[in-house]
């Protein structure tokens, strides 16, 4: 499954998630400066997951019922970039199966999983 990855991401975790042979479309590179709803409908489109740091993909998700194939919230603030793509890497390696039609929160300590 490919990963969508919304332009909040830092560019650090989309490369290294590259190196870890993930295929990684960054919205950064192809649709820059799109809103939310269109980056989830073009996650949709690509049968992707979604990741991102921005927190109204959930409101989008649960206040307003969109359909997504999975969303990976980082909160992950107070961490340099090299850390932060540690930590997703280590989750996406322990839980990336689970993940998908789930919306996943990857923080520091711990990576949440909702069906």
């Amino acid at each position: 499954m490919k990963i969508v990855a919304d332009e909040s991401v830092d560019f650090e975790i989309i490369n290294n998630l590259r190196k870890h042979d993930y295929i990684v479309l960054a919205i950064d590179e192809i649709l820059k400066g799109a809103d939310d709803e269109k980056v989830l409908n073009f996650a949709l489109q690509e049968n992707s997951i979604l990741i991102t740091e921005d927190k109204d993909f959930g409101e989008l998700v649960y206040r307003l019922n969109k359909s997504h194939l999975g969303i990976v919230l980082f909160r992950l603030s107070g961490l340099d970039s090299k850390s932060k793509s540690e930590v997703v890497i280590k989750s996406f390696k322990d839980n990336f199966e689970r993940m998908k039609n789930s919306f996943s929160v990857i923080s520091p300590n711990q990576t949440r999983i909702k069906k």
